[in-house]
């Protein structure tokens, strides 16, 4: 099953209001993408500040997932090659992986670029 992921919205000023904006922008992304409503939305913690210091460990040529995309509860294997590789990066203590750069976006076809 699949939700929005989201971090708790602060009530500063008018952040609520673009913790809302942000949300929906979300919903409508998981909607186009997965060709269905998002059935909720789950709220995880999440470290919001990518560290300093990375280290690289290469260049992410490509992407095997997992999604219901299509089909609500039905997961399919999805396999994007990059053709403009990000560097796949990580923080020092080797427990938390991010991707840096590249040229991609996410449309209802899936990942392009």
């Amino acid at each position: 099953m699949s939700y929005i992921l989201t971090t708790r919205c602060h009530l500063h000023g008018n952040r609520l209001e673009h913790c809302r904006a942000c949300l929906q922008e979300g919903r409508t992304l998981f909607h186009r993408f997965h060709r269905f409503p998002a059935p909720g939305v789950v709220r995880r913690p999440c470290r919001r500040v990518i560290p300093k210091v990375l280290v690289q460990l290469g260049y992410l040529r490509g992407l095997i997932y997992s999604s219901d995309k299509g089909g609500h509860g039905r997961l399919k294997t999805y396999i994007h090659f990059m053709k403009t590789p990000p560097r796949l990066v990580c923080d020092p203590q080797g427990t938390q992986l991010y991707i840096v750069g590249g040229r991609y976006r996410v449309t209802p076809r899936g990942i392009e670029g």
